[in-house]
């Protein structure tokens, strides 16, 4: 699998991974361009959710010649690998993090720019005749152990000033929602809900080909040199110049893609297991509503949603290394993990599940993405810690906005860079020590 710390670019012409989405999705998305254009106003580089929404913003809204270029087919890398999870957030800090670290006002302009994704989403569902499948159910954050649950409800009570519909659920109540031996509390938020990513980049896609976008396929950057005020971006497909470049490729990234942002993220690989359909008596048995999306409150989180199908969807981390994505034990990890969450699907456990796939997540330093330029004429957004789907798709106008020389809402995501990793080139030995000290805490 490809990786974005070993390859110095991603190989076109590989066809999509072989997940649930794909199989169970069909969508029509804009035709690619065959020839790469000389020139543009505006390059981005990715054709995920950001890259989208960016294209989208600068197209429609300021008129810009944007070309989006795709290292594969569009939408090949996380905007269709995720689980479809659209939250209230982004990173790894929640509510209470940024009233201690900017005070209540901060905190409170966060939410509503959360709330602005979540208006953008249903802008894209408006366009997608399939309403992208949505499941509106809220989300359940639970507490995985008893320990856990004293953590949960002081998150629970400092998110009532921000998200006064969000529930406290005590053991009973989470009981009779999740049959679960590792549920014992929860916190509910209702705007939260289920969709389909491929569908969801399948509508952005189609705005931004109706906006005047030009998107080319297998045209991984090869080669980037600037000159003057003019990048030029060498590719699979030929040459392209431009005065601004925006990098929308996230968790994607090569390594050495342009010198700004080297070291600045760690891409981390997310693994899904889709099994087959459960019968009537194992859904009884689990007690899981298709509406519901649940996460737990470990480190390393395990998340799961009962697909329309009937199908359960569960995730977590995978392997440290591409080469090893598609090693059998990992999706093993997932299944035990399965079993551990509902003993009454043990037998589920046990059998080869339909679909296993990975994607790469970029995590920043200090757990919460930025959308800046890193260096003159170039602009990104990146490190959303997988919590991308809601967020990507503000991020993206403001990404744009940036990119016109518009100013930013006073808030952390646009104030400053990506920090840089310390020891950059140690960063998979820090990922394999973090992820040993999650497992020795959670014994």
């Amino acid at each position: 699998m490809y990786d974005p710390l070993v390859d110095s670019f991603p190989r076109a012409g590989q066809p999509h991974v072989r997940s649930y989405w794909q199989a169970h999705t069909q969508t029509e998305l804009p035709t690619a361009a065959n020839v790469l254009p000389e020139h543009a106003d505006i390059v981005v580089i990715g054709a995920g959710y950001t890259g989208l929404n960016a294209a989208l913003e600068l197209a429609e809204r300021f008129q810009q010649q944007v070309v989006v270029l795709d290292a594969n087919q569009l939408g090949w890398g996380c905007s269709t690998r995720n689980a479809g999870f659209a939250m209230p957030g982004t990173g790894r800090l929640g509510y209470g993090d940024w009233q201690k670290r900017c005070g209540t006002d901060v905190a409170k302009a966060i939410q509503g720019e959360y709330q602005r994704g979540f208006e953008r989403l249903e802008q894209h569902l408006a366009h997608c005749p399939e309403q992208l499948q949505v499941q509106r159910g809220g989300y359940l954050k639970i507490a995985h152990e008893p320990k856990a649950i004293e953590g949960l409800k002081a998150a629970y009570q400092v998110l009532q000033q921000f998200e006064p519909s969000a529930r406290w659920l005590d053991a009973e109540a989470i009981q009779a929602r999740v049959h679960s031996p590792q549920a014992h509390a929860a916190i509910h938020y209702p705007q939260s809900f289920g969709l389909n990513p491929v569908l969801l980049h399948a509508s952005v896609a189609r705005q931004a080909a109706t906006a005047g976008v030009t998107f080319v396929e297998n045209a991984p950057v090869q080669h980037w040199d600037t000159v003057g005020e003019q990048q030029r971006l060498h590719t699979a497909k030929g040459r392209i110049c431009t005065t601004k470049v925006i990098i929308a490729s996230n968790g994607y990234t090569p390594n050495h893609l342009h010198s700004s942002i080297h070291g600045r993220t760690l891409p981390v690989l997310s693994s899904v297991i889709v099994t087959r359909p459960l019968t009537s008596d194992e859904r009884q048995a689990i007690g899981v509503s298709t509406q519901e999306l649940v996460m737990d409150t470990r480190t390393l989180k395990y998340y799961y949603r009962l697909l329309p199908d009937g199908r359960l969807l569960f995730g977590g981390r995978g392997a440290i290394r591409g080469k090893d994505a598609h090693h059998p034990r990992y999706a093993r990890h997932l299944l035990e993990a399965l079993r551990g969450t509902f003993p009454a699907l043990r037998r589920l456990s046990q059998e080869p599940v339909d679909y296993y796939w990975s994607g790469w997540v970029s995590v920043a330093l200090d757990n919460y993405p930025r959308i800046y330029s890193p260096t003159a004429g170039v602009y990104t957004s990146m490190g959303y810690c997988g919590a991308g789907v809601t967020f990507t798709q503000i991020a993206g106008q403001r990404l744009a906005e940036l990119a016109m020389g518009e100013k930013l809402p006073e808030l952390p995501f646009y104030q400053s860079g990506l920090p840089k990793f310390p020891l950059p080139h140690l960063r998979r030995v820090g990922q394999w020590a973090y992820y040993q000290l999650a497992r020795w805490r959670s014994l």
